[in-house]
């Protein structure tokens, strides 16, 4: 009988001489006592149990270091181990931890900074979650709510969560295989190609393509013939559109800024919502607070999560006001939004951007790091492409610049290189064949060339292993 999947991996694990022991340990006991169908296997081929981080270094059980360019899923932007946190963290939960989803003093002062920084200067309410799917969920409910409308667009790529509620908006072909056929997959949800130009799914050429990723939409969206409406009547169905402004779990891929600006003139010209998931690409991750600011649209929603708790759970929809204010009592109810404790993380997280300007040392070293970046794919053909905006960067492998094949294997083959030799990035891509780069923000010009120093050696050997040139 065939085995199951977590069986292979644990035999494979208990086997293998080359996991050291306590990390052998903590997979096997991993693999024998908690859920299979955790993604800790689907970044390396032997995951390091992590026991500790500062900074942005992190180090594993058997006390080896890492350089982390992962940053926990970009929630480490301000490093790890600050131990103004840890201050925070004790001295609020010596006073109030939780108290159900109701006001407190830390809670009011967070909903009126939140306000403050993010895109937009209509009236603005808030809503506070645990998680980037809570977020999203938030967002989408309120949206068809608000509308009263049931159509949402998404976009072929795009990662919103993986809950019953938002697992339609995320495209990964590997998640939905394990909901079908519930029908949250498809219901009321139409998607459309990203403007991911390298690989343009209309066989256009940034710079003469006439943006067809938006006149796509527009020609449907003006025809009677699709469930998005009626325009000749007056008919429209589309509730909202949610999109991430550089689309990250796909392989951190930055849209040109047209992009987002025909989107914006689209839901104005059709009268429904955009929403920016800014889960990922917000909290200063591309050089600015929110990545939508380098195009200048403003959205009705901006979502936010992950690097507004800094390992804390917070998240945050931030929408124009009137969106959410024909809502009653009792329409959301959730035990710990808004919770005292992650609500005093989330505001000392905000200080910190303040008093390190992390979001000008982003820029700052997002500088350094373009011309790096640059220099290093013209020595290596192993580059097909890049995106790149402060400390956001995907890098795309070819086996062939002309042919542009994807180099899915010699992918693989570097991102295991890279953990042995101490540097975690994460493999991504539509093909898998991107290796994707969020390291927390405090890093220096020193640390970038420690990183593409490691890297170099090993793009080499790769290169020469598979005949790359």
């Amino acid at each position: 009988m065939e085995k199951k999947p977590y069986e292979a991996l644990l035999d494979r694990v208990v086997k293998s001489k080359e996991i050291t022991a306590k990390n052998k340990e903590g997979l096997t006991e991993f693999l024998k006592y908690e859920h299979p169908g955790d993604v800790l296997f689907t970044k390396w081929t032997d995951p390091p149990i992590i026991e500790r981080g500062k900074g942005n270094k992190i180090w594993d059980v058997d006390g080896k270091e890492y350089i982390d360019c992962i940053s926990g899923m970009s929630t480490m932007n301000i490093g790890h181990a600050d131990p103004r946190i840890a201050k925070v963290l004790a001295d609020q939960y010596s006073k109030l931890g939780h108290w159900f989803d109701f006001p407190t003093p830390e809670r009011a002062r967070l909903i009126k900074r939140l306000m403050e920084i993010t895109p937009g200067t209509y009236r603005k309410r808030v809503r506070l979650a645990l998680s980037g799917s809570d977020a999203v969920e938030n967002a989408i409910r309120a949206a068809r709510n608000y509308t009263k409308k049931t159509h949402i667009i998404s976009f072929y790529g795009a990662y919103h969560g993986q809950n019953m509620a938002t697992m339609g908006f995320t495209s990964a072909g590997s998640m939905h295989r394990w909901y079908n056929p519930i029908p949250s997959a498809d219901h009321c949800i139409e998607r459309f190609p990203y403007a991911y130009c390298y690989r343009c799914p209309y066989g256009k050429e940034y710079g003469s393509c006439d943006m067809q990723c938006i006149k796509s939409i527009e020609q449907l969206m003006s025809t009677g013939q699709t469930s998005l409406g009626n325009p000749m009547i007056n008919v429209s169905n589309v509730a909202a559109l949610i999109i991430e402004p550089a689309q990250s779990s796909s392989g951190y891929i930055v849209p040109p800024k047209e992009f987002l600006i025909g989107l914006r003139e689209l839901a104005d010209k059709y009268g429904f919502l955009l929403i920016f998931d800014e889960i990922q690409t917000g909290m200063g991750r591309t050089g600015k607070m929110f990545a939508s600011e380098h195009s200048g649209v403003i959205p009705d929603m901006t979502l936010m999560g992950k690097a507004l708790g800094a390992g804390i759970p917070m998240s945050a929809v931030v929408a124009k006001a009137e969106i959410f204010e024909d809502l009653a009592p009792g329409y959301v109810v959730s035990t710990y939004a808004g919770y005292a404790l992650g609500s005093a993380v989330s505001n000392k997280v905000l200080d910190i951007f303040e008093e390190d300007d992390l979001v000008g040392n982003c820029a700052k070293t997002g500088e350094y790091l373009a011309a790096v970046v640059e220099k290093f794919k013209k020595k290596h053909p192993l580059i097909g492409t890049y995106s790149q905006q402060g400390l956001y960067l995907g890098i795309e492998l070819v086996r062939d610049q002309q042919t542009k094949e994807p180099a899915i294997e010699e992918t693989a083959e570097l991102v295991e290189a890279m953990r042995k030799a101490g540097l975690l990035a994460q493999l991504n891509g539509y093909h898998n064949n991107r290796i994707s780069f969020i390291p927390p923000l405090i890093i220096k010009p020193s640390d970038i060339d420690e990183i593409f120093g490691i890297m170099d050696a090993l793009f080499s050997e790769v290169e020469s292993k598979y005949g790359i040139r």
